[in-house]
């Protein structure tokens, strides 16, 4: 039995300092959540040391379906490593981080899955009261009418979620459900995959996977928004749990002080991204004096105490796992040339650059 609220991350090898980061500063705001860490299987060596009583980490191969395998591009230049799938087009890293962050729901039994990029840390202390009114409901993050031709990506990952969903086109503006500290009701995930399902005709992974443009909290606002309505059990906010740092220019201590200080007083964390070339090591030091002398706060309902677990790190990476059928024709697409394999790599990196 997990907590009422656990942390989900998926992270890579590249991202580990980062991910230990906001580890931390969970052990610091949010000691009584679990953090459940996804990586990919040979990245797991990597993350062993973030192992503890409150802390999962788990490959991304043992949440996902048996047809879809790895290959460690990383190693050969590439951002990010890619996924081949038996049938349809190899997916990058960004895409499968989605389906993860989907996929958990079917391993935890948490009320609430809050979702953490691994450059997010939290400032102030976390509780369940953070993300749950006293009437239960789970906080949506929704900027109303956001999202126009402005914004094309963000266009097109609504029309994909309208297409999965099954649901009529909508007029921009649209709501931006995006954003880098994000909670879900766990219910309403499972209700979104068996929907994605049943609107298909396929398993929701495949389905995700051959939907290019796909975001997953713009997959799950409209589903939330668009298809369960007042049943959700949400309440809608404009106002983001993080803030945001998205500038590719490094800051310096002081800098990174004042931008703190900016922090409102309902972001209760900040996300640093990669791309402003700021190292864990060059600021830690300014988390850490922001972190002393908080005072954590503890959920009324948390759990008193976790039972012994057997797994991945000696605990259970995964309490129930949902198997998707490997068939005789798909066993066969696996038989591919390696020029194939080596051409698709190419077209990747060219897309990517």
């Amino acid at each position: 039995m997990t907590g009422p609220v656990v942390f989900v991350t998926p992270s890579y090898r590249l991202d580990r300092d980062r991910c230990a980061l906001l580890n931390r500063s969970l052990e610091v705001c949010a000691p009584w959540a679990e953090h459940w860490i996804v990586v990919d299987r040979g990245d797991l060596h990597a993350f062993k040391s973030l192992e503890n009583e409150r802390t999962t980490v788990v490959a991304k191969e043992e949440l996902l379906p048996v047809w879809v395998h790895r290959l460690d591009t990383l190693r050969i230049g590439l951002r990010s490593n890619v996924w081949l799938q038996a049938r349809g087009v190899p997916m990058r890293g960004w895409l499968l981080q989605q389906l993860v962050k989907l996929a958990i729901a079917e391993h935890v039994d948490a009320d609430v899955l809050v979702c953490a990029d691994s450059d997010v840390v939290l400032l102030r202390p976390f509780a369940v009261s953070s993300v749950m009114d006293e009437d239960n409901r789970v906080l949506l993050f929704a900027r109303p009418d956001h999202v126009d031709g402005r914004l094309p990506t963000h266009v097109r990952w609504h029309r994909s979620a309208e297409k999965l969903l099954g649901i009529e086109a909508a007029d921009p503006p649209m709501p931006d459900f995006i954003s880098s500290l994000v909670p879900w009701k766990r219910e309403n995930v499972l209700a979104l995959l068996e929907h994605v399902e049943a609107t298909t005709g396929r398993d929701w992974p495949r389905a995700l996977a051959s939907a290019w443009d796909v975001s997953e909290f713009t997959l799950y606002g409209r589903f939330a928004q668009d298809v369960l309505g007042a049943g959700a059990g949400h309440f809608v906010s404009a106002s983001p749990l993080c803030h945001d740092y998205y500038k590719h220019v490094p800051l310096s201590a002081a800098e990174l002080d004042s931008l703190l200080d900016e922090v409102g007083p309902g972001e209760v964390a900040v996300s640093l991204t990669a791309n402003a070339g700021m190292r864990p090591e060059q600021y830690v030091d300014v988390l850490e004096r922001r972190w002393e002398g908080i005072a954590p706060s503890e959920p009324a309902d948390a759990p008193a105490g976790r039972p012994a677990r057997g797994g991945v790190g000696g605990r259970s990476a995964v309490a129930s796992r949902r198997r998707y059928p490997l068939k005789l024709p798909i066993l066969l697409t696996w038989a591919v040339p390696g020029f194939m394999i080596i051409l698709t790599l190419v077209l990747l990196q060219l897309a990517l650059d």
